[in-house]
């Protein structure tokens, strides 16, 4: 059976605890953390993606945009959190570029829509992103 491994990039420590800790009662339990920007380019361009990375929604944009432009990111998406007004929606991004949004969960996390999400990635277990080529967006 695949254990489903899960990379979170949080810029909170707190939240970072919170989503290992929600992962772990769902029976995730290859969770990885990435402090900086520079670990999480690390961990995805490792021998074996991540079946999920976590995002926050609120990660300044520069860097959320660079990050979805690489390939291959993950099977699949989940950002915590509000996109903030005034500013690019990474999610809505994400899924311009093809790329799987699992779901976007806002704080204060919901279990019940946590395991809803992690049940449909199990469920889906060959899905793959699309490498879908766009000009970059000035933004």
């Amino acid at each position: 059976m695949h254990q489903t491994s899960v990379l979170i990039h949080q810029a909170r420590p707190s939240h970072q605890i919170l989503l290992h800790q929600a992962l772990n009662a769902q029976g995730v339990f290859d969770v990885r953390i990435s402090a900086s920007n520079n670990d999480l380019h690390a961990s995805i361009v490792a021998e074996r993606c991540p079946d999920l990375v976590i995002l926050d929604h609120a990660m300044p944009t520069r860097a959320g945009l660079a990050l979805l432009a690489r390939q291959p990111l993950a099977r699949a998406l989940l950002f915590v959190g509000q996109a903030a007004p005034k500013r690019h929606d990474l999610a809505q991004e994400a899924r311009s570029r093809g790329l799987w949004v699992l779901a976007e969960l806002p704080w204060p996390l919901s279990m019940p829509r946590l395991q809803h999400a992690l049940q449909t990635l199990q469920v889906r277990p060959g899905r793959h992103i699309q490498t879908v080529m766009s000009a970059p967006h000035a933004h």
